[in-house]
């Protein structure tokens, strides 16, 4: 019994001691050796997982640290398996991991709801801040190094794992451990203090102490000896002043950097330049970042030791600078330092700043007050705490510039130097054009009160040099060319030529020469009767002279290759070339469906009628039903459409007609279907009703068709066979009759060839049309009626009591 309490006793014991591990800070704890993977519960692993998470780093960085820190090599691998297969059940729910990084999964005991995924982390400082970059960067993270080889001058401490090995004549290997009093102990040699000693020193004193007793071969070189660090150990810093104070366990190769990354950086108020490494009481190192930032002086980075305070104290002074310079932002300014080393810590003027002077607003005792630093005060102003500093643009003028324009070979903007003269001005811009105007240019100048002023000058007399200007800052010189000082002449050509349009005018061209240019004669193009009308050029208008232009009638051109009948033309003349007498293209119609011979036909003549073109075909088939047939006819006038349509829906705005919304519609079909009447057109040749064909129109006569389509309102829309003796009720009865939204009275009938006839009604009569194979029985739905709402009934009521009332009144009257 006793056995199994103290059995019991011991588990618990263990239990709390292991849990006490457990639930340490992964990152901060300082021996990591007590801990054993395999007790560790799924939700301990996810939090060292948030641990992680939140510092950053690689699986290769945790690893050394967990090293550093004491965690077996063992245990390391089974975290890490762990986390795997974690991760790996993660993934069957869809979640990606990263293999390079630890990436940490939420902890399964928070309300996923309340994390915000897309939320970006608010910065620690204010990123206005010069340096703020260094803390804000989720990239940069400082971490140390734990994989270089040994440091001669690292100083060693307890907890260190020195790997110490013999090689040559006499071969051994010892991993020893520094005690707490900074004592090894070798077997065969004894305890050797090497705390507080570097790499190199303790090296010598070990080989030292090895020669002397078991391992004589080190004094005389037979043997060689390797002293290095193994598993580094952990130290202890406090930060104070940061954005988050507190003690940091971190790896003795630690920098102040390190340190000042994993604190968050200076707080909001907090100093940049004069931060303070305290060690034994004593300032050890004052830390500048700025040195950092603005040369990558890393002088300052100096290692920590255990029981090192960084104090990060408030600034003293801070300014800010905007406007144009490469980095604007806010700076801490030392004492003795001037405006050209804030200048420097702003990386310079951009290139378009302004940089004989700049702006600074200042705080006096009780308000603000401006002042304008010089370009010779850089080296010796002082800023003072809260100076805010305006870089402006350089202005948008020149120095020293002469523009020159026009008939110049090469204008633009040219240097003004001293005693330029207008004659220099064009030599600069290559001379003038051949089409330069030489009797007149100008100069554009300004006056003192950048009013404008015209000169006038003659081109040739300067560029003869008979005549001399001098010129000034901001003149603008220009010289016109000859086309710029009259209308751009073009003749037109118009009718029967193969591209009509218009064409530029050149002195001699012709009337031949234009239709060249034009591509030649069309081939309906009637040379006989050629047209050129021409502008009148008068002085006076009077009511006799009615002209509009000048007519020039060409009997006969010839052929275009000779000189003959020919005219010159002149400016803005118009050419119109008609096409021949009774000229027409070919034009082509279609016969389709039950004829004997179907396909393509070339109209014979100019009215040819269906009727021609039934003879033309052969006739019909047996199977052919005439009384189907009609005319496809496609929409080639596209511009008269779309004019009929302009009109239509202007008249309906104007009447307010929202009743026919499919009229626009239907204008723009791309064909229309014409019914006719075959029996009747073959049995009188030529009649109104035997249509006249048009090219692209479609003679169609369809199968005979014995059904009868019944749609619309009815019960079972269907075919009915036909059958002579059954009327136009029989058939809607056939199909169940008529629903109760259809509209009886409104019913109409399609016949095959596209005709459409609808019920007559007289008195109480209803003359119903007749059906015929082929047709289609539409009955129309009723249309809905909206029944008066209670406002409306009152309304209605009201309204009715008031005109009874004025009945009323005015018999009462005529009493």
């Amino acid at each position: 019994m006793k056995r199994y309490l103290k059995f019991y006793f011991s588990a618990i014991a263990i239990i709390v001691s292991v849990a006490t591990v457990y639930s340490q800070d992964l990152l901060r704890g300082g021996d990591l050796s007590k801990i054993k993977v395999d007790q560790l519960t799924d939700a301990q692993i996810y939090k060292y997982q948030q641990q992680l998470r939140a510092s950053g780093m690689t699986v290769e960085q945790a690893e050394q640290m967990a090293a550093s820190k004491g965690m077996l090599p063992d245990e390391i691998n089974k975290l890490k398996q762990r986390i795997a297969m974690l991760n790996a059940n993660k993934s069957l729910t869809g979640s990606k991991q990263n293999s390079d990084t630890l990436t940490v999964q939420p902890n399964r005991f928070e309300d996923s709801s309340s994390i915000d995924t897309n939320r970006k982390p608010q910065p620690l400082i204010d990123p206005k801040i010069f340096g703020s970059e260094l803390f804000n960067n989720q990239s940069l993270t400082f971490e140390p190094n734990l994989r270089i080889a040994t440091p001669l001058n690292y100083q060693i401490g307890p907890d260190d794992q020195l790997e110490i090995s013999v090689y040559g004549i006499q071969e051994v290997a010892h991993s020893l451990t520094v005690s707490s009093e900074g004592a090894i102990y070798i077997p065969n040699v004894g305890q050797i203090k090497v705390g507080g000693m570097t790499i190199e020193a303790a090296t010598d004193r070990i080989k030292g102490y090895m020669q002397r007793s078991a391992y004589p071969t080190l004094g005389n070189g037979g043997s060689k000896l390797s002293v290095t660090l193994g598993n580094i150990r952990s130290i202890r810093v406090t930060i104070i002043g940061s954005n988050k104070p507190g003690n940091y366990t971190l790896p003795s190769l630690s920098t102040a950097f390190n340190a000042l990354f994993v604190c968050g950086g200076p707080s909001q108020f907090g100093s940049f330049r004069e931060i303070e490494l305290i060690r034994s009481n004593k300032l050890f190192k004052k830390i500048d970042l700025y040195r950092f930032l603005v040369n990558g002086d890393q002088s300052d980075n100096v290692n920590l030791r255990d029981n090192d305070v960084i104090r990060i104290p408030a600034y003293k002074d801070r300014v800010e600078i905007s406007g144009y310079v490469k980095r604007p932002g806010i700076f801490e300014i030392l004492p003795g330092e001037s405006f050209s080393d804030l200048l420097k810590f702003s990386s310079g003027f951009s290139d378009s700043a302004y940089r004989a002077s700049v702006k600074v607003t200042q705080f006096t005792d009780k308000e603000l007050q401006v002042k304008d630093i010089f370009a010779k005060e850089y080296e010796t102003y002082q800023p003072k705490g809260g100076d805010f500093y305006a870089v402006d643009k350089l202005l948008g003028r020149y120095v020293n510039r002469v523009t020159i324009t026009g008939a110049v070979f090469r204008g633009g903007g040219f240097e003004l130097t001293q005693g330029m003269t207008l004659s220099d001005l064009i030599k600069k811009a290559d001379g003038i054009r051949e089409d330069a105007y030489t009797d007149r240019g100008q100069i554009i100048r300004l006056q003192p009160d950048l009013t404008k002023e015209i000169l006038s000058f003659n081109v040739k007399n300067v560029l003869n040099g008979s005549e001399q200007i001098n010129l000034k800052r901001e003149d603008s010189v220009v010289i016109k060319s000859i086309f710029d000082l009259r209308d751009e002449y073009y003749v037109s050509v118009q009718g029967e030529v193969r591209n009509p349009g218009f064409y530029s005018y050149g002195n001699n061209i012709s009337l031949k020469d234009l239709v060249i240019q034009a591509g030649g004669l069309a081939e309906g193009a009637y040379t006989r009767r050629i047209e050129v009308a021409r502008l009148i050029k008068r002085d006076t208008l009077t009511s006799q002279d009615i002209r509009a232009s000048d007519i020039v009638e060409i009997n006969d051109i010839g052929d275009l290759s000779s000189g003959s009948n020919n005219i010159k033309l002149q400016p803005f003349d118009v050419v119109t070339v008609r096409k021949k007498p009774g000229y027409q293209e070919l034009q082509t119609v279609t016969v389709a469906g039950q004829f004997q011979y179907p396909g393509p036909y070339v109209l014979s003549k100019r009215e040819e009628r269906v009727s021609d073109l039934v003879k033309r075909a052969g006739g019909f088939t047996p199977e052919a039903y005439i009384q189907g047939a009609y005319v496809k006819r496609y929409n080639d006038d596209n511009e008269m459409t779309a004019l009929r349509k302009q009109k239509i829906e202007k008249i309906q705005s104007q009447l307010k007609d929202t009743s026919s919304t499919n009229i626009t519609e239907d204008l723009i079909k791309e064909f229309d279907q014409i019914p006719i009447d075959l029996e009747k057109i073959l049995r009188n040749p030529g009649s109104p009703e035997d249509v006249v064909l048009k090219g692209r129109d479609e003679l169609f006569v369809p199968r005979f068709n014995a059904q009868v389509r019944v749609s619309g309102s009815v019960l079972f829309p269907t075919q009915i066979p036909y059958d002579k003796s059954y009327s136009f009720k029989n058939y809607l009865s056939a199909a169940g009759g008529v629903s109760e939204r259809g509209r009886k009275s409104k019913s109409y009938i399609l016949y095959a060839n596209g005709k459409a006839k609808a019920t007559r009604h007289f008195l109480f009569f209803k003359n119903y049309p007749t059906v015929k194979p082929g047709s289609e029985i539409v009955v129309p739905e009723k249309p809905e009626r909206k029944a008066f709402s209670t406002g409306e009934i009152i309304g209605v009521s009201s309204a009715l009591a008031s005109l009874a009332a004025v009945v009323v009144a005015i018999i009462n009257l005529t009493k």
